[in-house]
């Protein structure tokens, strides 16, 4: 399979040597523009920009839930299921995750 892979970082985050894009995810998200068409969407890092890349995805760009893979480890402490902290409903990210499909997280309800 193809992978297109965009590096990014944040303005001010660079060097002389950085080859990728400069800006914030969501932004270049859209300026790349990949087709939902056969593709699967994978995102990683702090929760408020995942938050902000499902939703474009899922809106302006017209990804399915399904085709789109993220990561909750931030939740995370034990990485045992013993501490309860990365919990949400019936799922413990630790041992159930920490990847998962939007619709996986979607089908958790209000308490994503």
């Amino acid at each position: 399979p193809r992978v297109k892979m965009v590096l990014t970082v944040d303005p001010g985050g660079e060097n002389r040597k950085w080859q990728g894009e400069i800006g914030f995810v969501p932004t270049i998200l859209e300026k790349v523009n990949p087709s939902p068409d056969n593709r699967m969407l994978i995102t990683c890092g702090p929760p408020i920009m995942i938050k902000y890349v499902l939703l474009n995805a899922t809106g302006k760009m017209g990804y399915q839930p399904q085709h789109i893979i993220t990561t909750l480890e931030m939740k995370m402490k034990c990485g045992l299921g013993k501490c309860g902290r990365c919990n949400i409903g019936r799922v413990y990210i630790c041992k159930d995750g920490p990847v998962f499909t939007y619709q996986q997280l979607k089908d958790l309800g209000n308490e994503f």
